[in-house]
């Protein structure tokens, strides 16, 4: 009997520190079951606000959908910029100079009833159009620009026209 005292009085210094050991052990645990309750909660609630109003099922079918839509945005995206890219191509012919001159083509006329009109693209390459009005009628002239030149003569005011449109900046 004395042999068993002798061993518990020189096992219960060890037996205490690994008691204290495993209630720390214990703490431990239960800091980590903690947090991970915590985390826990935070999927739950995330899951809960992706699901709600849907099951797995319909949920896999707004994904299809989303990436269905996705698609035809792609197309309809590509589409727009084909659109675009004529659209510019477009732009390039269209008369977007412009020179307005207003005048009196014959003496007593009452005020500037006659005028001419320079039409021009980007390529300096447009029309002139003359409209004289006098007392006997109207009579209109055409003439073809090319690279800002005439072939035609041009008259005084068909010149100022044609200036004021080639200084326009597009």
């Amino acid at each position: 009997m004395e042999g068993m005292r002798q061993f518990f009085e020189s096992a219960a210094p060890a037996a205490i520190y690994v008691a204290i050991f495993a209630v720390l052990l214990c703490l431990f645990a239960l800091v980590i079951c903690a947090i991970l309750f915590t985390r826990l909660k935070q999927n739950q609630a995330r899951l809960e606000y992706l699901m709600r109003g849907t099951d797995g099922d319909s949920l896999e079918e707004v994904l299809r959908k989303v990436i269905e839509d996705n698609e035809k945005v792609k197309i309809q995206l590509k589409n727009n910029v084909d659109e675009i890219v004529r659209i510019n191509e477009n732009i390039l012919t269209a008369y977007r100079k412009i020179g307005v001159v207003k005048y009196n083509a014959f003496p007593g006329m009452a005020g500037k009833v006659s005028s001419c009109i320079a039409l021009l693209n980007n390529e300096n390459n447009g029309i002139i159009i003359n409209t004289m009005h006098g007392q006997e009628g109207c009579y209109t002239y055409v003439k073809e620009i090319l690279n800002g030149k005439s072939i035609n003569a041009l008259t005084r005011e068909d010149e100022e026209a044609l200036k004021i449109a080639l200084q326009m900046e597009v």
